[in-house]
């Protein structure tokens, strides 16, 4: 872990979020970000919080910042774009301030996501204890969530790194219609994953 973000207090003009517990944080060597998801609250609810930070890398030039600010504003519009389909978050907030002197990389920008959290536990702690048929349930949700965003225009570009959803070419990766069957289903890897542990 770079740096512990639980208990930090993040504020806007117009939203202020209690970060309460960190989840993941990894660093994006191409995008010169931070990426950190932690759990928190704002407006009185428990939210998950995606944080990109600028970590001042010296070797990120304007062109990559560019596309780490395309891709942020991208995450944001897919997450509105996805929450209609009755498995995803409910997009609350999205906005960019500077981190104060208490942050890592003073003066350096932070972009945030914040969404709701939505009822269920983490696969990955899970899967392994779940009954076949609650697995199936769980594709056919991923399925059902991955085609809706698809008749949206959305396809699934990579999961391991920081460009998750971009809109153009999808019947080119996924064919006409997803499908709890489908490769972009099993491209999440978790079933695979967890089934040699």
């Amino acid at each position: 872990m770079y740096y512990d973000w639980s208990n930090k207090t993040l504020r806007w003009p117009d939203m202020t979020v209690q970060l309460s517990r960190m989840l993941s944080e990894r660093f994006v060597d191409n995008l010169g970000e931070c990426v950190i998801v932690a759990c928190g609250r704002a407006q009185g609810i428990d939210v998950i919080v995606k944080l990109r930070a600028d970590p001042k890398v010296v070797n990120v030039d304007d062109h990559d910042r560019g596309v780490a600010l395309t891709d942020f504003l991208s995450e944001w519009a897919a997450l509105e774009d996805s929450s209609g389909s009755g498995h995803t978050p409910r997009p609350i907030y999205a906005g960019a301030t500077t981190q104060d002197s208490s942050m890592p990389y003073s003066s350096g920008y932070i972009r945030a996501i914040i969404m709701s959290t939505v009822p269920g536990q983490e696969v990955g702690r899970i899967l392994l204890d779940l009954s076949e048929s609650k697995q199936d349930t769980i594709r056919r949700q991923l399925a059902s969530t991955l085609e809706y965003m698809r008749k949206k225009g959305w396809y699934l570009v990579d999961l391991a790194s920081a460009r998750i959803l971009d809109k153009s070419h999808l019947d080119e990766l996924v064919g006409d219609e997803v499908t709890p069957e489908s490769n972009v289903v099993e491209m999440f890897g978790v079933w695979d994953d967890y089934a040699r542990r």
